[in-house]
C-alpha cells in the first residue's frame, strides 16, 4: 500500500515537471536555433566608447577659432598688414632663389667651365730645362714630349711657309713661361703610333725614322705619310716651372667666354 502511493506521488510530480518545463520553453524565442532574452542586456566595460562625431566636432572648433579670430582681428589691420608681408617675403624669396639657381647655371655655360679628368693631373718641374731643349716624360700611359722655345725659335717658326702644312686646321698653342714657351704634344707619330727623334730634319723639330714623316718645331707635319700634327696636350706653368698636366673631359666646351 505504501510503495504504490509513494510510487503515484513521484509520477504525478515527474509528470508535473515535464510539462511545466515544455510550456516554458513552448513560450522561449529562439534566433536561428539560440535562446534569446527577452530582458534586455547591457555590458558595462571600463573603457570609454569612442566617439564617432570627433571629426566633425573638430572642424566645427576649428571654424569657431578661425570666426572667433576674424571677429577679434577685425579691426586690427596692421596684423593683417603684417601678415601680408610676411606670405609676400616668402613667397618672393623662393621666386628669387630659384631665379638665382637658373641664372647661375645659364653663366655657368655661357662662361665655359673647363673640365678636367682628376685622375690624369700630374706636374713636372722644367726649371732644369734650358731654353731650346726638349724633354720626353710618360703621363697617364703617354709619351709626351715638353719642349721650351726660344724667342728666336718662336720668330722662325713664324715665318715658315704655310703651303707646305698638311694639317693647317690644328692650332697650335705654346704656354708662355717666363722669357720663353713651353709646347706640349703626344710623343707618338699620328701614323702609325712611332715615337719621333727630336732635333731631326729640315726643320730641327721631329722625324719619325720608321717611315719618314717629318714635324717642324710646333710639331706640325711638314711632310708625309703622316697627315696630322702632333696632339696638344693640355697643360698650364705656375711659377714658370711646374708644367701641370690634367686631360680635359669636355675638350669640345669653350675656354674663353664666346662674347669677348
Amino acid at each position: 500500500m505504501i510503495s504504490g502511493a509513494l510510487r503515484r506521488s513521484f509520477i504525478g510530480k515527474a509528470h508535473f515537471g515535464l510539462v511545466s518545463e515544455y510550456n516554458s520553453r513552448v513560450n522561449q524565442k529562439l534566433y536561428k536555433g539560440v535562446q534569446v532574452s527577452e530582458a534586455p542586456q547591457f555590458f558595462t566595460t571600463s573603457a570609454r566608447p569612442g566617439n564617432f562625431g570627433d571629426h566633425i566636432d573638430f572642424k566645427v572648433q576649428m571654424d569657431n577659432w578661425f570666426d572667433e579670430n576674424r571677429v577679434h582681428n577685425e579691426h586690427e589691420t596692421e596684423i593683417k598688414r603684417t601678415q601680408i608681408y610676411a606670405l609676400n617675403a616668402v613667397y618672393y624669396g623662393g621666386l628669387l632663389s630659384f631665379a638665382r639657381l637658373f641664372a647661375v647655371g645659364i653663366i655657368g655655360r655661357m662662361d665655359g667651365w673647363k673640365r678636367y679628368d682628376r685622375d690624369t693631373y700630374l706636374e713636372m718641374d722644367i726649371g732644369d730645362l734650358p731654353p731650346g731643349e726638349v724633354m720626353q716624360i710618360v703621363w697617364n700611359g703617354t709619351p709626351v714630349f715638353i719642349r721650351r722655345l726660344t724667342q728666336q725659335e718662336i720668330k722662325d717658326e713664324d715665318n715658315l711657309p704655310k703651303e707646305t702644312i698638311l694639317d693647317p686646321s690644328s692650332e697650335v698653342v705654346l704656354t708662355n713661361c717666363g722669357n720663353t714657351k713651353v709646347l706640349v704634344v703626344s710623343a707618338l707619330c699620328t701614323h702609325l703610333g712611332c715615337i719621333p727623334i727630336p732635333y731631326l730634319g729640315a726643320y730641327n723639330g721631329w722625324v719619325c725614322i720608321c717611315h719618314g714623316s717629318v714635324y717642324d718645331k710646333y710639331a706640325r707635319v711638314r711632310q708625309g705619310p703622316a697627315l696630322q700634327n702632333l696632339p696638344f696636350i693640355n697643360n698650364s706653368i705656375y711659377d714658370d716651372v711646374i708644367v701641370c698636366i690634367e686631360e680635359m673631359k669636355f675638350p669640345r666646351e669653350p675656354s674663353q667666354r664666346y662674347w669677348t
